[in-house]
């Protein structure tokens, strides 16, 4: 059995007890099985590849289009860029630059690169005969840096003829341009794209209609996902699972069971997917006793050491609530696996428990495990939840040592979030100066963080600087400057921003707008004012907002006013906060109402409705 490993094997055995010559390897046979070497090792271990191929290349391997072709994807595997350049030269000296098996690798290979992009666009401009393959790498690579758009157009241009009468799109085409939109795209587009395939006659393909259930269970659309799984002429274990995860995700675990169901009754063996997806099922409908008895089933068949596995058992337990079972389970599993300990980070985050999660950081360096960008996303909000500074300091200058946790906009924005929440401005704002790369999240970050630190101002500033880069600001800026003009007391600007945001942006206002709105003019003493933006409000004011009015009246003296409102307000009357209890009695005391009074604390005594004390969140 001339399997590729075994013929690995007999190469390095004839490489350590022979020399290297044409008498130990015959002309024809040999090369073959270098070849064959090359190429397994080019998909398995592309470093290996690399170096027997700069060992021996001037023996063999001279005018083999496939072990070029082979090499350049081992050097886009590798990123060895370098590398790649230099074997492109060689494969122009010996003169397999037109194989369209090696352009294909090349055009493959330098859309690998964000840097290399141009190179791979020359070589396609220069095939004079396209194939598909070619113009697949093209479409791949924009689709991977997230230029959807430029993929498209090369699609259309495909079916216009462009590249030759003959050549048409195939299954993969669709399978890259479907993905695509499942991440950067819509549904509209890619509903487009599918009823291409239908025309084409391509829907019968599996991996296409996997890739359309995926796209259309992503977006919400869980309708069309179940059409395409149901009209299926074949099915595999992916389309099953896509399809059970896809009713987990939209929130329809009943279903997602159901699937589990046939897929025992259908005697289709599940996998470790399978069971992650039926967790994560478990774990979004909080259901404990269903998921206890998946993971019995998960130990019945020995997958409970798995990573995937473990980690959605983990955030099972602790979306339910139960972190003993999680840590028990977390202690159990094997640490190899730098998953596991981000999946007990964010179980402990995610239950006020951050405390204990930053104690994890210090038995991760005793393992010497490699952190990534999920786990030191973990610490960050661990040190914001605590208010810690001086071990967010700590954490900031982890990724201030790696440079591609430097580029990271995920924690940037995360470390000007928890420098915020910490009240150092001037950290946070060096972050945000720093960042390479920024998007409205930044933004949003550093004006809500202006805005809660005081400085209303600056807030504004940020929020003008903002629109004038074009980033276009969603509903949580608007929170953020509204905020900051009820803070700094900047009632026209507040009003000019609340009809921006409604206007100019479509945004409906929710209650957090109004609030800040409500708040803002009932500080400036516009009392009335206030009380008719609460009447024209596009959403019902809550408790809160009528206690913002009510706290007004008390400070600028419209005592008639808010005895009038806690009197009348039914969501204050029948509230159970103690905050609602004693701003009514503080109002009615203004009054000298005195027996209401005593009858609003004599409830908060008699409920104990508790009342937490203020306290400083910072610690440095």
């Amino acid at each position: 059995m001339n399997s590729p490993f075994r013929i690995q094997r007999l190469a390095h055995f004839l490489l350590q007890k022979k020399p290297f010559n044409s008498l130990s390897f015959p002309q024809i046979e040999e090369p073959c099985k270098w070849n064959l070497m090359i190429r397994h090792a080019s998909a398995t271990n592309p470093l290996k590849a690399l170096s027997l191929f700069q060992t021996y290349q001037s023996t063999l391997f001279q005018n083999d289009p496939f072990i070029f072709a082979s090499l350049i994807k081992a050097c886009g595997k590798a990123h060895a860029f370098p590398e790649g350049k230099s074997i492109h030269c060689h494969v122009i000296r010996v003169g397999l630059d037109c194989n369209v098996n090696v352009l294909n690798s090349l055009v493959s290979f330098y859309m690998g690169s964000a840097n290399l992009m141009s190179y791979a666009a020359f070589l396609f401009d220069v095939v004079s005969e396209k194939s598909v393959v070619t113009v697949n790498c093209m479409i791949s690579g924009h689709v991977k840096r997230g230029h959807l758009d430029v993929g498209l157009s090369l699609f259309v241009k495909m079916l216009k003829g462009c590249y030759g009468p003959s050549l048409k799109p195939n299954y993969v085409t669709f399978v890259i341009l479907i993905s695509g939109c499942a991440e950067f795209g819509g549904v509209r587009t890619g509903n487009a794209l599918h009823c291409c395939c239908f025309k084409m006659g391509l829907n019968g393909n599996v991996e296409l209609c996997n890739v359309l259930i995926n796209l259309y269970a992503k977006l919400g659309c869980i309708f069309y996902a179940t059409n395409v799984f149901r009209d299926m002429p074949e099915k595999d274990l992916i389309s099953w699972n896509t399809m059970i995860w896809g009713y987990a995700n939209n929130g329809d675990c009943t279903q997602a069971f159901s699937l589990f169901r046939k897929m025992r009754i259908e005697e289709i063996k599940l996998d470790k997917i399978s069971f992650s997806c039926l967790i994560s099922a478990c774990a979004a409908l909080k259901d404990l006793l269903l998921g206890r008895m998946i993971h019995a089933h998960v130990i019945s068949i020995g997958l409970e050491s798995d990573v995937s596995v473990g980690t959605a058992l983990i955030d099972m337990y602790a979306n339910c609530r139960k972190m003993k079972a999680a840590r028990d389970l977390f202690d159990e599993l094997p640490k190899q696996n730098i998953e596991i300990w981000n999946s007990m980070i964010h179980a402990y985050i995610e239950n006020g428990q951050s405390k204990k999660a930053l104690k994890l950081l210090d038995q991760i360096d005793s393992k010497e495990l490699e952190l990534d960008e999920v786990t030191i996303l973990g610490f960050i909000m661990a040190c914001r939840d605590m208010g810690s500074l001086d071990k967010g300091i700590s954490v900031h200058s982890i990724v201030e040592s790696n440079e591609l946790y430097k580029k990271s906009v995920v924690l940037g924005n995360a470390l000007i979030d928890m420098y915020t929440k910490c009240g150092s401005m001037g950290r946070a704002r060096a972050v945000f100066d720093r960042m390479p790369c920024k998007d409205v999240i930044s933004w949003t970050s550093i004006i809500v963080g202006h805005a809660i630190n005081g400085e209303g101002v600056k807030s504004l500033d940020a929020f003008k600087q903002m629109c004038a880069e074009k980033f276009v600001p969603n509903s949580v800026t608007f929170v953020g400057v509204l905020l900051a003009c009820d803070h700094a007391g900047l009632v026209d600007e507040g009003r000019k921003l609340y009809d921006i945001m409604r206007k100019d942006y479509h945004i409906k206002p929710q209650i957090e707008h109004c609030g800040c709105m409500v708040d803002m003019l009932a500080r400036a003493g516009k009392i009335e004012e206030a009380q008719m933006f609460i009447r024209k409000m596009p959403i019902k004011p809550n408790a809160l907002v009528w206690r913002m009015l009510i706290n007004a009246c008390r400070v600028h003296s419209h005592v008639d006013l808010g005895v009038k409102l806690v009197t009348g307000i039914t969501e204050l009357n029948s509230s159970n906060e103690s905050e609602d209890h004693v701003i009514s009695s503080n109002m009615l005391a203004e009054a000298g109402r005195w027996g209401e009074v005593i009858s609003h604390r004599n409830f908060v005594v008699l409920k104990k409705t508790p009342k937490v004390a203020g306290i400083s969140s910072i610690s440095y």
